[in-house]
């Protein structure tokens, strides 16, 4: 037997007006702020007003970013076999939640992942929102090193492509959100080898960079700036201690600093008036790791440089103010049974979400 369907009663609005009712703009907005952030990116689905709001209002899009930094510190974890056939984005903070992104990670900054896909396409990715831009190969681009900048004045996200096996190759800007020509083409910059390892603070792109001596074939290292707004290069001046490939930039609680695990570990910040070193240990287990990154509290993260087939997964927090450290497992996310290759992990302290749309 049938059961009888009952029908629906329409609510006493839509029954005396016979129309939806219309919800003010600054209403839906506050509503959508108080909803998780995985409900929000669905929701970007429901029409092309709320879409608008999610993916392009920067108050809105802000708004997210700070919230998530004002939760617990939530770290994330790129994981790389060698052969980079499987390459994704962890977190221990939710229940051991993993991401697949596009293959080779190259540079992170504020909720964005550049990468390399399979067919050595450079690929911009959000893995909050799923979304991924593809940029269409050049003839000149080949193998380059791609970087993110940021300009907060302008709200201007924009990709740095550096030729590194060709230095008579131009640079290439791609601009995220015009409508008009997005690739400007940098001519005249001087050559250089961009090394992989890059920071964005307050509008400027820091790198670090190769330059072979022609005479003695000798290798030479300096730190690099990109201006994300007025996109001019620079060459910053830095101790020659630290221009050595053992040392490795670090964003310092807003300061551009440098790990130098050489002989123990060296802390240097550059400030107004110079390069200071905050601080030295002469802990010597640091000297074999590479450094990846700071978190909120100025804990320094530590990775093996490879990871082996049979070795154990986990990284290194290292606090220089209380000269301590703490180990995190990640042995549980890809154990030694799954992986068939050597692999590579890089730490992001303190990942935000970002609702931003990439096109």
């Amino acid at each position: 037997m049938k059961r009888r369907r009952e029908a629906t009663t329409p609510s006493p609005t839509r029954l005396r007006h016979r129309e939806d009712i219309n919800i003010p703009l600054d209403v839906t907005v506050e509503i959508l702020k108080k909803l998780p952030t995985k409900s929000i990116v669905r929701f970007q689905f429901v029409s092309k007003q709320w879409s608008s709001v999610i993916n392009m209002r920067r108050d809105f899009i802000d708004f997210i970013m700070k919230r998530s930094l004002a939760q617990p510190p939530r770290d994330a974890y790129f994981i790389a076999s060698d052969d980079y056939r499987e390459c994704f984005l962890a977190f221990l903070s939710t229940d051991k939640e993993t991401v697949l992104i596009p293959k080779r990670f190259r540079h992170y900054l504020r909720g964005l992942v550049c990468c390399w896909s399979k067919s050595r396409q450079v690929v911009l990715y959000n893995p909050t929102t799923r979304q991924s831009l593809y940029f269409l190969k050049k003839k000149t681009m080949h193998m380059e090193t791609s970087f993110i900048g940021y300009d907060p004045l302008e709200n201007q996200y924009k990709v740095l492509f550096l030729p590194k096996y060709n230095p008579e190759q131009p640079c290439l800007v791609f601009t995220l959100g015009e409508t008009a020509t997005k690739w400007k083409t940098i001519q005249g910059v001087e050559s250089h080898h961009p090394l992989q390892g890059a920071l964005c603070i307050n509008g400027r792109i820091y790198y670090q960079a190769g330059i072979v001596d022609q005479y003695d074939s000798t290798s030479l290292y300096k730190l690099m700036s990109f201006d994300v707004r007025s996109e001019e290069f620079h060459n910053i001046e830095a101790p020659k201690t630290l221009m050595d490939y053992r040392s490795y930039l670090i964003n310092y609680q807003g300061k551009l600093g440098f790990v130098c695990c050489e002989k123990g570990v060296d802390i240097w910040v550059m400030e107004t008036q110079g390069w200071s070193k905050i601080f030295f240990s002469e802990m010597e287990c640091f000297n074999k790791l590479c450094s990846v990154g700071v978190t909120r509290g100025g804990e320094i993260v530590f990775t093996e440089c490879v990871y082996r087939t049979q070795q154990r997964l986990g990284v290194f927090y290292f606090d220089p103010k209380l000269d301590s450290k703490r180990y995190i497992d990640l042995e549980g996310i890809y154990p030694k049974e799954k992986r068939r290759t050597d692999c590579i992990i890089w730490t992001v302290p303190d990942y935000v979400e970002n609702t931003m749309r990439l096109y």
